[in-house]
């Protein structure tokens, strides 16, 4: 090979290379999931959208990365993470627990969490239980939800694997006091076929941040790539815009 040839060859490695930081980094694929919980993520005619889906897709394109983002039950997801490498939950409280376990990158968002009851009988469980810690209690399975409520002394009897089942049951009586977070409990009423005007906030369990988490043994580099590309989306507003589109009116979370 000539020297000028040589050389033109060489710039146009290095060029390449910072096309493929992903699939250098991990020899695995991702397996990226989210859960159904508009308007953070859900499924629309078998398309994944949603708040985290669509900052996850963002972050994907700036590493060069396009693997599927899949909508499943929470506690499946849950579960694949605790066992396998290579696992992204797009939408996961950080805890002290969960560190031991994962790595996370964000924060994505704040969440606000409560105990919903319903109007129609706010007077009858009142006078029944007015700290709200008797009554019967239900939230997703596997949740942060569930957890906190009962390291908090509620009696939760109920473990769903959907929020539009949960509202049902609500509403059929089968427990009295749903804990949700406030972003998804008007798009699971919605989805379930009720107004939001039917239940009322009656207890909560407070606030924390959510991020995007990888499972033990996924690759530093990978973590690396998605928590620089987040950076990026935070410094540019590109991140902002999303956050506005999805929870407008929500408070956006602090810097990395």
């Amino acid at each position: 090979m000539k020297p000028r040839s040589a050389v033109r060859f060489a710039l146009a490695a290095l060029l390449l290379l910072p096309l493929v930081p992903v699939r250098l980094a991990s020899a695995a694929p991702l397996k990226i999931f989210a859960m159904e919980s508009a308007p953070v993520s859900f499924s629309d005619n078998g398309h994944a959208t949603g708040l985290v889906v669509e900052v996850a897709r963002e972050v994907q394109r700036r590493a060069g990365s396009s693997d599927p983002i899949e909508i499943v039950p929470w506690a499946r997801a849950y579960s694949m993470a605790g066992i396998e490498p290579n696992v992204v939950l797009l939408s996961i409280v950080r805890t002290a627990e969960r560190e031991r376990t994962m790595r996370f990158v964000g924060p994505i968002f704040q969440t606000e969490m409560w105990g919903y009851a319903l109007r129609s009988r706010l007077d009858q469980l009142r006078a029944q239980d007015p700290g709200w810690h008797h009554v019967r209690a239900g939230g997703r399975r596997g949740s942060i939800f569930v957890s906190r409520a009962r390291e908090q002394g509620y009696n939760v009897t109920e473990e769903l694997n959907a929020t539009d089942t949960a509202v049902r049951m609500l509403m059929a009586g089968r427990f009295d006091l749903w804990f949700e977070s406030n972003e998804i409990v008007a798009g699971a009423m919605r989805q379930a076929g009720h107004p939001l005007e039917e239940v009322a906030p009656v207890t909560t369990l407070g606030t924390d941040m959510v991020y995007f988490a990888f499972s033990h043994g996924t690759p530093d580099s990978v973590v690396q790539t998605w928590d620089a590309a987040l950076k990026a989306m935070k410094r540019d507003g590109s991140f902002q815009k999303l956050h506005q589109h999805w929870m407008p009116g929500h408070a956006l979370p602090p810097p990395h």
